[in-house]
């Protein structure tokens, strides 16, 4: 599992070609949509699945969502946040399940598209 942790955390994320994120205003939920099938969204999932354009890595990903919540509020100091290990291992791992049903397709930055 390491080793697929790492191999995430240095890839580029980007969402499969099957799918596509929509904010369905009427349910004012974020949506992803597949063939065949739509998955209701979290605002964090939204959040970073928005973000995987496949020029960002991971890491990048988790610097910009931390900068974002910490910014998000004034009350919120870093310490109320996860630290971005934990922040990084929490997002790879959501990534690699998307990648895993096939809505996240991860290259690796040293890799031809």
């Amino acid at each position: 599992m390491v080793v697929e942790s790492i191999f995430v955390a240095g890839s580029l994320p980007k969402l499969a070609a099957k799918a596509r994120l929509k904010f369905d205003k009427v349910r004012e939920k974020h949506l992803l949509l597949l063939p065949e099938k739509v998955v209701v969204l979290n605002e964090t999932a939204a959040s970073i699945l928005r973000l995987c354009d496949g020029s960002r890595t991971v890491n990048t990903i988790t610097e910009y969502i931390r900068t974002s919540l910490m910014a998000g509020s004034e009350t919120r100091s870093s310490d109320a946040l996860p630290d971005l290990k934990t922040m990084e291992s929490d997002i790879s791992g959501f990534l690699q399940e998307m990648a895993d049903l096939g809505w996240v397709a991860l290259q690796h930055e040293n890799e031809e598209p």
